[in-house]
């Protein structure tokens, strides 16, 4: 049965982190051909025993089990994922579909999110669309408390919050416990995109007779209506961010915000509203610039022309901006200029990483959009270059030096350079993914490596047709 997310137990992509005081497993392939999980001194602590085998988040990971060879030779058609506990105990059978996010996007955080869990069923037909479509269910496995919530919705909506609700959909959105699978309120609100708790509110819409969302309001986790003055309504699916949430105006459909209470803090003005961060927010003026204001509406910058995205996105209080020609610089919440660079073929400067330094991008080809010819350096908030525009990266999200060492790649091979640009671990792999837990994942010469951050090879296996 097709899987709208079937979990690839690609090795090379699992970031590997345990909880604090708990011995780190990795995943690991043994001679028998199948996975089970070893410790850091390459001893094996769950024996080799499953078709595949996926990180542990918490006390918990995904395993794949195929029932029989069709299974195995056709995985997409099949539920075939369960969950383990770290003594290798079976707790959710391997008869489900299971998603946990995508890349690092894990849904609610690795140690405090959730699995999607999904269970299809027959071809049914699907008279708006006129075609064939799985039947399936949905359920969640809540991470922190090891609760599986079973089969019971439509669907689940897995984007996590700070809340221990949920929103769950059997024709109308409703909200379950994540702790223990109840649905708390009950499915009664418009159904697309529903919005999730922040901060203790949510956006939500009544549903008129056509199907059409209506009556937009706010509401508490208890389920109870937040008033809103005469003429306001709430902006549907827009979250609660720094104790403000989004509001407009029916009348002319300009935005503002309210508190957490109803009061409306900032009078609707502006035709954009965007989340609060480090206390400031973006927002578009209705003749078309962009600005940002403070929680209580004052505003701080306005006039810019370029759109939120490129001209607004703050990272650690901090942005980049092109300044100029082959110019860059990085500017604080305050529009202070921290650091400029310049330099031939300069495309693009990255904020600072925890570790102060940011990465620089150079491209003769002048692809501003594109990273086919991209090669990347190091600077640091001084303007000091640490390392040439020399490397290739991987995936965005894994490129701020996890443990002290970052992959990177040189005339098609992968290795590790430390923070002053050093290449601590040759450049010999034909891919490479982040240390965690004092260990990474690498592939070289048809085979899956796991080395400690000295290079040392404490487990290998046969790359297959996945990797």
């Amino acid at each position: 049965m097709i899987k709208r997310a079937f979990l690839l137990m690609l090795l090379m992509a699992l970031p590997l982190l345990a909880e604090a005081n708990e011995e780190a497993l990795f995943p690991a392939m043994g001679e028998n051909g199948q996975f089970g999980y070893i410790n850091a001194m390459g001893a094996w602590v769950i024996p080799p025993q499953f078709d595949g085998a996926g990180e542990f988040r918490g006390d918990y990971a995904v395993i794949i089990v195929y029932p029989h060879e069709d299974a195995r030779e056709n995985p997409w058609d099949y539920d075939v994922e369960g969950i383990i506990d770290r003594s290798g105990n079976i707790v959710l059978p391997p008869e489900y579909s299971i998603d946990g996010g995508y890349g690092r996007g894990y849904y609610g955080g690795k140690e405090t999110g959730i699995w999607h869990i999904t269970q299809y069923e027959e071809y049914v037909w699907d008279p708006e669309d006129e075609s064939l479509i799985y039947a399936s269910k949905d359920g969640f496995f809540d991470i922190p408390s090891g609760h599986f919530s079973g089969l019971k919705w439509d669907m689940v909506w897995p984007w996590c919050s700070d809340s221990h609700l949920i929103p769950v959909v059997n024709d109308l959105t409703g909200y379950a416990d994540r702790r223990t699978g109840e649905l708390v309120i009950p499915c009664q609100y418009f159904e697309s995109d529903p919005s999730n708790f922040h901060e203790g509110v949510a956006s939500v819409a009544f549903v008129d007779e056509d199907g059409n969302a209506t009556d937009f309001f706010l509401i508490n986790e208890q389920g109870e209506e937040i008033p809103l003055p005469e003429g306001i309504v709430s902006l549907y699916g827009h979250p609660a961010s720094e104790g403000r949430i989004a509001i407009e105006e029916k009348a002319s459909g300009l935005l503002g915000f309210a508190d957490l209470q109803g009061n409306v803090v900032i009078p609707p003005q502006f035709t954009y509203v965007n989340e609060f961060s480090d206390g400031y927010t973006v927002v578009q003026f209705p003749e078309g610039d962009w600005g940002m204001v403070d929680a209580n509406g004052a505003i701080i910058r306005r006039g810019m022309e370029s759109d939120h995205w490129s001209g607004f996105t703050y990272i650690r209080g901090m942005r980049s901006l092109q300044t100029g020609e082959n110019e860059f610089s990085i500017l604080n919440m305050q529009d202070e200029v921290l650091l400029t660079l310049k330099m031939e073929n300069l495309v693009s400067l990255g904020v600072p990483m925890e570790n102060g330094l940011c990465w620089f991008a150079t491209d003769p080809s002048n692809q501003i959009n594109g990273w086919k010819d991209r090669k990347f350096g190091l600077v640091d908030i001084e303007g000091n270059i640490v390392s040439p525009a020399q490397w290739k990266l991987g995936d965005f999200e894994n490129n701020g030096f996890s443990e002290g060492l970052q992959p990177v790649m040189q005339d098609g091979k992968w290795g590790y350079i430390n923070t002053q640009g050093e290449i601590v671990i040759p450049l010999s792999y034909d891919r490479a993914a982040s240390f965690e837990n004092g260990m990474a994942y690498a592939q070289m010469d048809g085979e899956n490596l796991l080395i400690d951050s000295t290079g040392k090879v404490i487990c290998s296996w046969p790359m297959g047709d996945e990797d």
